[in-house]
């Protein structure tokens, strides 16, 4: 059966399937440049790294942080005002960000990975 011999209504369906996986594939993957996530210098906030209900309202007690937090988004810019660690020949007493290794326990451990920083987010453990 050829698709001019096919019945309409199934012609039809074969259409829209077709239609649809082409939207579903293209809509797929992100090849956009890292536009960096900006909520300033951390550190200046009131809860530092950790993150506060009063500062995270609508993300608050959702366990699911890349959910709304795109990874190649996040730790591409140092907004700190503490040292690149790579640029430094030994770190200095006050800290320094590795954005790189930051970025690189992020791909390793996941989601997992943002407690260590930013606490649990009020959700329960």
């Amino acid at each position: 059966m050829t698709p001019h011999t096919m019945p309409e209504p199934r012609r039809r369906h074969i259409v829209l399937a077709t239609f649809l996986l082409a939207v579903a594939v293209a809509g797929c993957g992100d090849f956009a440049e890292p536009s960096s996530e900006n909520y300033g210098n951390l550190l200046n906030s009131p809860g530092g790294l950790l993150v506060l209900e009063e500062e995270h309202p609508t993300g608050w007690q959702r366990s699911e942080c890349l959910a709304c937090h795109n990874v190649i988004n996040m730790h591409t810019v140092n907004r700190t005002g503490l040292p690149n660690c790579n640029t430094l020949p030994d770190p200095p007493p006050t800290g320094c960000i590795d954005l790189a290794e930051i970025q690189e326990i992020i791909d390793n451990q996941g989601e997992s990975s943002c407690t260590q920083c930013h606490g649990d987010n009020g959700v329960p453990q």
